[in-house]
């Protein structure tokens, strides 16, 4: 075959190539089953995406549940303990005293109301601030808890007999109702609980209570000399 004739049947073919592209170009193409396909991948508006079991199982996404009810378990147990105020019964509060005086709890021994705050404070920042009393009186305080509610408790030893005086805030615990006496303008409620009287009152966001075996006339009296 010489050159020409190659020549010849290339030019041929390039002919009838170009003659079947112009009539496929004239054929019309069917795209609706890709434009259906395409459509049913695109999210819908107010539609949610359906998640099979399987998704659910995941190990990561079951380790990210576990990890939300763990904090929503741990708040609610700190909403639960740190709640509103509580009621301190006149048990819990004779049971303060009588712990006390046995020595059945440890106390920091201190030789003023200065140095008792700064004691009480070092343990708790939030204590409630103790008011002041006659500089005679030898002191020992500690902290207690009323139902995970924290009050200061303070020793005296000036009276002949053991008193003690335990402090709380107002927005922690609550007095218990008991019968009210009026002294010198201010309000008192007494309680006894064996051999032992209580008098208590409320002065602004903290209330005090004293106890001891000394007549409730006196603490009463003791309970007016108090500096707030």
């Amino acid at each position: 075959m010489t050159p020409d004739s190659t020549e010849s049947q290339k030019q041929a073919l390039d002919r009838l190539t170009a003659a079947r592209l112009r009539q496929l170009s004239n054929v019309p193409i069917n795209t609706s089953r890709l434009d259906a396909y395409i459509e049913s991948q695109i999210p819908k508006p107010g539609h949610a995406r359906v998640f099979h079991l399987a998704d659910w199982l995941h190990p990561r996404r079951l380790a990210i549940a576990a990890s939300i009810l763990v904090v929503v378990l741990l708040g609610g147990l700190l909403l639960s303990t740190s709640g509103g105020p509580v009621m301190a019964s006149t048990e819990d509060m004779a049971q303060f005293h009588e712990d006390m005086v046995s020595g059945r709890v440890a106390v920091m021994h201190v030789d003023s109301m200065r140095a008792c705050n700064a004691a009480l404070a070092a343990q708790w920042a939030q204590s409630p601030r103790i008011p002041n009393m006659p500089a005679d009186h030898v002191m020992a305080c500690c902290m207690r808890s009323v139902k995970n509610k924290k009050v200061a408790c303070v020793l005296l030893q000036g009276e002949g007999e053991p008193v003690s005086m335990t402090v709380a805030n107002v927005s922690d615990v609550h007095i218990p109702a008991c019968p009210v006496v009026m002294r010198d303008g201010v309000e008192f409620r007494v309680q006894s609980t064996g051999a032992l009287n209580m008098v208590m009152t409320q002065r602004g966001e903290r209330w005090v209570c004293l106890i001891g075996k000394l007549p409730a006339d006196r603490l009463m009296q003791l309970a007016g000399s108090l500096q707030f």
